[in-house]
């Protein structure tokens, strides 16, 4: 894909990547940009939920987690005339319900 796309950027939702680069054709790239979503959690679900399901083999619900969401990706910078990538940046930031601000 170099050359032929401005990025390539994967995801598992899981664990940011530190392997962004830009290759010679000019395509951008991060393996995987990370989960968004609550960062003390399974996948972003309550984490006794899963283990009980996971040690009895029951069916359960799964809430969706609470407390810090962690915002994971990529920021590229294009050249709007050619496509080519110019710049990638990971970032990574933690936002906090209680505080109303980014941690």
């Amino acid at each position: 894909m170099d050359g032929l796309v401005s990025a390539v950027v994967g995801t598992h939702t899981h664990v940011q990547t530190a392997d962004e680069q830009i290759f010679p054709g000019g395509t951008a790239f991060l393996c995987d940009a990370g989960m968004c979503g609550p960062t003390e959690s399974i996948l972003g679900r309550q984490v006794d939920p899963i283990i009980k399901r996971f040690k009895e083999s029951l069916p359960c619900r799964f809430p969706v987690a609470k407390g810090v969401v962690g915002l994971r990706g990529a920021i590229i910078d294009v050249d709007e005339e050619t496509g080519k990538a110019l710049a990638i940046e990971r970032f990574a930031e933690n936002y906090s319900n209680e505080s109303e601000s980014l941690v």
